[in-house]
């Protein structure tokens, strides 16, 4: 169980200051003044051995705590998680490997009758927004220091009384190649592929390099 402030920036759900492209209204100020003004955070996961070469780890998690919509507007979500890994009982440097990872999410934000962000003058009614989204991402090890991937992303949000790009249904499809120099670093090639509903479709292409300094902890599996 983790507690946050439930207004840093990075707490768009709840009270950070970019929370009312989700609400689309002008945010109220919401003092702290106890541990529901705060965001709770519970995580719950375990590891299971399915066989001498196959690992499972399955995991739930939450988040509870105000969002600034309106002085008692509240803001819950719940996700799943799923990480499978196969390695070769002969495999070299940790390859072969196949590898499946899969996350959903669902949010519950209730926002209040409030005044419009775009024109004060407009009051948006009571409303129970609804999303979800949810990533899948399959990985192959070929070789050692080599490995390919294909990702797909899904999101979608319920209808609301605003306009905004954020609630339109969005799914993105992103095929990569990833090759590790060293134990210490990596670099990464993606292309992806977005689509989103009412807006159009984009084409991207990205290059990661990343290098760690220094020792570093042993992988779990």
């Amino acid at each position: 169980m983790a507690v946050l402030n439930s207004a840093g920036e990075t707490a768009s759900s709840f009270r950070s200051d970019g929370s009312s492209e989700l609400h689309g209204g002008v945010p109220v100020a919401r003092p702290v003044g106890g541990l529901l003004d705060l965001l709770l955070v519970p995580r719950i996961a375990t590891s299971i051995d399915l066989t001498g070469t196959q690992t499972l780890l399955v995991g739930a998690s939450a988040g509870f705590g105000p969002n600034n919509s309106g002085p008692e507007a509240r803001t819950k979500i719940y996700g799943a998680d799923l990480y499978w890994k196969w390695k070769s009982a002969r495999a070299a440097a940790g390859f072969p490997f196949v590898s499946w990872q899969t996350e959903v999410l669902f949010r519950r934000y209730e926002a209040a009758e409030r005044s419009s962000a775009a024109d004060p003058a407009v009051t948006l009614p009571e409303e129970k927004l609804g999303d979800r989204g949810l990533y899948s991402q399959l990985l192959w090890g070929i070789k050692p220091r080599l490995v390919v991937g294909l990702r797909g992303e899904l999101v979608s949000g319920s209808k609301a009384a605003f306009d905004s790009e954020l609630r339109t249904e969005r799914y993105r499809l992103s095929p990569n190649l990833t090759w590790y120099p060293s134990e210490f670093s990596k670099v990464r090639l993606q292309y992806n592929y977005d689509n989103r509903k009412e807006v159009g479709s984009d084409h991207s292409l990205w290059v990661q390099f990343e290098f760690i300094l220094g020792a570093h902890a042993a992988h779990k599996f």
